[in-house]
């Protein structure tokens, strides 16, 4: 997988988001050290005022080079973000045809820990951290 500092430029050059759609962006850094590439260290989650949300990290960049759609559901202070990619391949050159993944992220403490697991096999991989809201989106591009 890629390095974490290609990963961060990337990630922030990837996110094509509106400056002047009101929404939030969650900025995460997550110990990842144990998800063996399948979960990043950087993830960008952009909910906007409508909820739709969009998620980026580096396996998304790797596999479809664009930020994908995400289903977001909340209950408290506790969103549960979910989100697929198609045809990852492993280190063996193996399809994995769906990676299914979930966010659990803390909207209060913004404590976040995401899942990802290969449809239809028994591994998981996961990792844990914090995201802090970006507010200023200057120097993103725009539409």
């Amino acid at each position: 997988m890629v390095r974490t500092p290609m990963i961060t430029a990337l990630l922030w050059a990837a996110l094509a988001i509106p400056a002047a759609a009101a929404g939030v962006l969650y900025d995460c850094d997550l110990n990842a050290k144990r998800a063996m590439g399948w979960v990043s260290p950087k993830l960008a989650i952009f909910i906007d005022a409508k909820g739709g949300t969009q998620v980026i990290d580096g396996a998304i960049l790797h596999y479809t080079g664009a930020p994908v759609t995400a289903r977001m559901r909340q209950r408290g202070d506790v969103a549960r973000i979910t989100w697929n990619i198609s045809g990852a391949t492993d280190v063996n050159h193996n399809t994995v045809p769906t990676l299914a993944y979930e966010a659990l992220l803390n909207v209060k403490t913004k404590a976040i820990s995401v899942v990802a697991k290969p449809v239809g096999y028994p591994q998981r991989f996961s990792a844990k951290g914090v995201c802090v809201i970006r507010k200023n989106f200057k120097g993103f591009k725009r539409n």
